[in-house]
């Protein structure tokens, strides 16, 4: 992973997915691990056999697969954008929160590729463009 990617990863984790967290679950209600899906793959995109190469080629990005709360309950990342209760919430909200982060944020509802992790990448784009979904 490179510099500019973990920086925005730890930067997104205390400023945002901890306050959600503290907010959703309880007030004492801590993250204690992020667990990823993945991180560096020299792969293509989606894992597809031609086309563009995937960020995670460049150590760009990240794949985070699941949190892990001190009391030992696994919020899992999956779709959740018709689910009323305050997983989803907290779901919803670190996925919108990361695109102050990052450049890229997918989640389950933005393809097949992505229906079980939230995909987070700081790709480089004309005039600071930002892909969010």
């Amino acid at each position: 992973m490179r510099c500019a990617t973990a920086l925005a990863l730890a930067r997104w984790t205390k400023e945002s997915a901890f306050p959600a967290a503290s907010a959703a679950f309880w007030p004492e209600t801590r993250i204690t691990a992020l667990n990823q899906a993945s991180t560096y793959v020299c792969r293509r995109r989606n894992n597809a056999t031609t086309g563009k190469t995937s960020e995670h080629a460049h150590g760009n990005a990240v794949d985070i697969a699941s949190f892990t709360l001190g009391d030992g309950r696994t919020i899992a990342i999956q779709p959740r954008d018709e689910d009323g209760t305050l997983t989803g919430a907290f779901q919803r909200a670190v996925t919108a929160s990361g695109c102050l982060y990052f450049t890229t944020v997918l989640d389950p509802g933005s393809d097949a590729a992505h229906e079980t992790h939230l995909h987070l990448d700081v790709i480089e784009r004309k005039n600071g463009y930002r892909y969010c979904r």
